[in-house]
């Protein structure tokens, strides 16, 4: 009997076997149905189910084994029988996890593990209950049933787990894709504060866009009557652009670059200011460039620099 019952498992695997190659069903296993708290998880689902199937359906006539007893008595009876199949499915899944670290699960090796599993729950069951009836049955009259019992128990069980877990991954994805989004939001809106630091745009009195370069590039502003003189480098060279605005207009139009005032007739790109001298005569800044001369810094405005240079 027990060869017979080896060659019926040898002959389901090769069926599958078969079946697995003619299908090319090989792709892997989903990561969530290997993770140890979905497993326990459905563990204790399968559990919970299958002490409810039993003491409502009451399979394989168990209501006769104990007959004339309380429900209390039938329902710790259910528990045990529940208790032997999740023992056998918690060995098989702690199994399963070994492997997975050292072979690749397909679906399909999924499937033929919990078929293996049904085998060997419905053979322990269905020598269980042929020592428990009083009257004398073969085994193979029993096992039949005990399959067809067992799988329709553990059908419901797998699909709403599945499902469950399938839902939570996809959740689990939405999330992070969510906040993948919101963090590539968060880089576009620095990336734009980026650029708007590196150019710069010069409109004149009416409005009209006339220059608009590197900040990098910016040196410095200087007033010259109704217009500023604006020195930027191009080429390795400094150039000189004459825009018609006040230096007061170009000092409150652009507060978020580092524009500073350091004299009445001057406003400074501190980015590109390499030394701050201070003489007897008063403090200058030198840009280190040597088409540029040093710009002074007049005493309303020396503190403010001196500040600047020191933080």
């Amino acid at each position: 009997m027990v060869i017979f019952f080896q060659e019926i498992l040898i002959c389901n695997f090769r069926i599958f076997a078969l079946l697995k190659k003619r299908t090319q069903m090989t792709n892997k296993l989903p990561d969530y149905l290997l993770k140890k708290k979905n497993i326990f998880l459905f563990l204790a689902f399968v559990a919970l189910f299958s002490i409810l199937f039993i003491n409502i359906y009451k399979p394989f006539n168990s209501i006769l084994w104990v007959k004339n007893v309380a429900k209390s008595v039938y329902f710790l009876f259910s528990g045990l029988i529940v208790i032997s199949g999740i023992s056998v499915m918690l060995i098989s899944r702690l199994v399963m996890l070994l492997l997975k670290s050292r072979m690749k699960i397909t679906i399909v090796d999924y499937f033929i593990w919990i078929i293996v599993e049904i085998l060997i729950m419905s053979t322990i069951y269905s020598f269980a209950a042929k020592e428990i009836y009083r009257e004398p049955i073969d085994f193979f009259d029993i096992f039949p049933n005990t399959v067809l019992y067992i799988t329709l128990t553990l059908f419901l069980p797998y699909l709403v787990s599945w499902l469950y877990f399938a839902l939570q991954e996809k959740n689990s994805a939405i999330a992070k894709l969510v906040e993948m989004n919101r963090y590539i939001d968060e880089e576009n809106y620095v990336s734009l504060g980026n650029e708007k630091q590196n150019l710069i745009h010069f409109h004149d009195e009416k409005g009209t866009l006339r220059l608009s370069i590197k900040f990098s590039k910016l040196y410095y502003i200087e007033a010259a009557d109704n217009y500023v003189n604006i020195y930027y480098e191009n080429k390795g060279k400094i150039s000189r652009f004459l825009l018609r605005k006040s230096l007061k207009s170009i000092e409150d139009s652009y507060k978020e670059y580092p524009l500073i005032r350091c004299h009445r007739s001057y406003i400074i790109n501190v980015e590109k200011v390499k030394v701050l001298k201070k003489e007897k005569d008063g403090t200058y800044l030198d840009f280190d460039f040597g088409e540029i001369n040093v710009i002074p810094v007049s005493k309303t405005y020396s503190q403010n620099i001196i500040d600047i240079f020191y933080k």
